[in-house]
């Protein structure tokens, strides 16, 4: 649910994308940033809790720090890795569907991040924070589907078993990244997977800011103010529901 099937259906809306108006597309950016932003704040709610419970020999609430500066610089340096692999091979003259690849590749590795900070929520018990998780990243990933059968639009489309390739390369990671997590039955593993995942979270939130900028380069302006704040207001009466 969170990494193939979202991934799957990105891949399938991009006929339909030219027809969206672009405001429309970076409100839905914004809605993600809000919504990504929300469950931050509650991955670190939770893991300072379940921190506060463990026995602190190795770092209590440091550890979703470390966790999250650990992801956060590695998914970065991977980003530019793989960005410059992708322009090498433009300029090189590789092929759209290679290109495709790279992207599917990348997504992948970074929904492994996913997975882990799903799997330990759901391993010690955290069951409302796993859902929210599973919702918030399942929305995102449908935007990395279109991400990744970008460089193929407006050339020859490959087999539907490229593209079901492709689709597995980037979502199934989030599967193995949760059987992973799963097994974090101690409060201080729990913690540090937990900051893997908001250190995946910001790492995404860094990257759709630009996407939703004006054609003045602003990113906050009504729209997607509306759309930022809408997206909170949407997880906060969730959290009450599931709560209650």
């Amino acid at each position: 649910y969170v990494g193939v099937i979202p991934v799957a259906l990105g891949m399938l809306f991009l006929p339909f994308l030219g027809r969206v108006r672009e405001l429309w597309i970076r409100v839905f950016m914004a809605a993600t940033v809000g919504l990504l932003g929300f469950l931050a704040v509650d991955a670190y709610l939770e893991g300072s809790e379940i921190a506060a419970g463990g026995s602190g020999a190795f770092g209590g609430v440091g550890l979703l720090f470390i966790g999250a500066a650990v992801a956060y610089f590695a998914l970065v340096a991977l980003d530019r890795y793989l960005r410059d692999r992708r322009e090498r091979a433009a300029d090189a003259g590789a092929s759209a569907f290679q290109l495709s690849l790279l992207v599917a590749i990348g997504i992948g590795l970074h929904n492994l991040g996913e997975g882990l900070a799903i799997g330990s929520a759901y391993a010690i018990g955290e069951l409302a924070l796993g859902a929210f998780l599973v919702f918030g990243f399942a929305l995102h990933n449908t935007t990395e589907g279109l991400a990744i059968v970008a460089p193929i639009a407006s050339g020859e489309r490959p087999s539907l078993a490229r593209l079901a390739g492709l689709g597995l390369i980037a979502g199934a990671p989030a599967i193995l990244g949760a059987f992973i997590g799963a097994s974090a039955y101690n409060p201080e593993l729990a913690t540090l997977l937990l900051g893997v995942g908001i250190g995946a979270i910001i790492q995404v939130i860094v990257q759709i800011v630009p996407a939703m900028r004006d054609g003045e380069g602003r990113a906050l302006y009504p729209a997607s103010v509306a759309g930022i704040l809408a997206a909170i207001a949407l997880m906060y009466v969730t959290a009450l529901l599931i709560s209650v």
